[in-house]
């Protein structure tokens, strides 16, 4: 990694900043200019994660860095293409809305993992309406009763699931927890990068959300042993 950023002036003045002390954003914009790699830190973790899955078994995990989050609906607007908009309940005054671009219609559910009680959410059509040259198909709405999510008991299930996979592809990588744990950042980064890969988990954005949910089921797995 690079040590320092040196700026020379026309009469030949430098001032010059340790690497370390630029922002992870700035990195990275020196990056796309080919002047150093990209930052390979580790984020602070994200209060909550969404983890999606498809019916192809195809799953996308996204940080949402808010103290609380509830799905309030999830639709999928047809037009030429389809596209998915799901609306999410955290701290605030609006709801934060993602886009869902990969075969909306085949999303089969949602889990939501973080500061709160895990909850999961099961996704199926449940009615449509036409309204000018658009089709939404509903597929979650929190202000309709016929939609639940359920909480606990199978929330719990998925979160065992993903952590007893997570023991096995440390078993298959001949580490353990506590090896990881110990690592420097970059060391730590290309083993999350493996974890995750082996769990089929990939970013919906940004692939910082795999490193940190990655990290959250790590520190599950700890506490699941103290």
């Amino acid at each position: 990694m690079p040590k320092r950023l040196i700026i020379e002036y026309e009469d030949g003045f430098t001032k010059g900043i340790d690497f370390t002390q630029l922002s992870k954003h700035s990195q990275l914009e020196l990056s796309k200019l080919g002047l150093c790699p990209p930052p390979l830190a580790i984020p602070r973790a994200s209060k909550n994660y969404l983890l999606l899955r498809w019916k192809d078994r195809w799953q996308e995990v996204i940080g949402v860095d808010e103290s609380s989050v509830e799905l309030l609906r999830y639709y999928i607007l047809e037009r030429v293409e389809e596209v998915g908009r799901m609306a999410l309940e955290v701290e605030g005054d609006y709801p934060m809305l993602l886009t869902i671009k990969r075969l909306p219609k085949e999303l089969d559910s949602m889990v939501t993992v973080g500061s709160g009680k895990a909850k999961v959410y099961g996704f199926e059509p449940k009615g449509s309406k036409e309204e000018g040259g658009k089709i939404e198909h509903v597929e979650y709405d929190k202000a309709e009763r016929h939609f639940q999510y359920e909480i606990d008991k199978n929330a719990e299930t998925w979160i065992e699931q993903i952590v007893d996979s997570l023991k096995t592809e440390l078993h298959k990588r001949g580490t353990t927890l506590e090896k990881v744990l110990a690592m420097d950042q970059a060391e730590r980064v290309k083993e999350y990068k493996e974890l995750a890969r082996g769990l089929g988990i990939r970013p919906m954005e940004k692939q910082e959300d795999v490193y940190g949910f990655v990290q959250l089921m790590l520190e599950d797995l700890a506490a699941a042993r103290t």
